[in-house]
């Protein structure tokens, strides 16, 4: 279980990631209840579920990874994220060979392998160095 709020970042992105170069060029329906457990809350007053604590973190990754360009979506309820997609900037990242796996297969590749397989480490570095590449991409040191 990851400690950190970075190591729970680099999981669900990794989730996320492997998702989307799989089904890519088709959008995904990113229900938050397959990255985190316990999605939502009922709330009372508004009679409705809501996001939880973990609902709320998936949904600020999503966002996230929007805003710095790794894909796009049509929005988000409390449940879920809506046609959610690669960019051209998120899908070169994930074709990219990591360094240490050179000639073999891309990072959205093992991302696919790892989330199935492996453990949580391989996934978080595997993020770790997409996210490296897409910084330097756009010229961050």
């Amino acid at each position: 279980m990851p400690t950190t709020n970075i190591e729970r970042f680099d999981e669900i992105t990794g989730e996320v990631f492997a998702r989307l170069y799989s089904s890519f060029p088709v959008p995904c329906l990113l229900k938050a209840a397959d990255y985190v457990e316990n999605p939502s809350v009922y709330h009372e007053h508004l009679c409705c579920d809501v996001p939880s604590k973990d609902g709320e973190f998936f949904f600020a990754c999503i966002r996230w990874l929007e805003s710095a360009g790794y894909l796009t979506t049509s929005g988000e309820n409390e449940l879920f994220v809506g046609d959610a997609l690669l960019t051209s900037k998120g899908l070169e990242v994930l074709r990219a060979l990591p360094a240490s796996l050179q000639g073999k297969a891309s990072i959205g590749e093992r991302l696919g392998e790892v989330a199935a397989v492996e453990g949580r480490e391989v996934l978080r570095s595997l993020v770790t160095e997409a996210l490296g590449i897409g910084a330097r991409m756009i010229g961050l040191p």
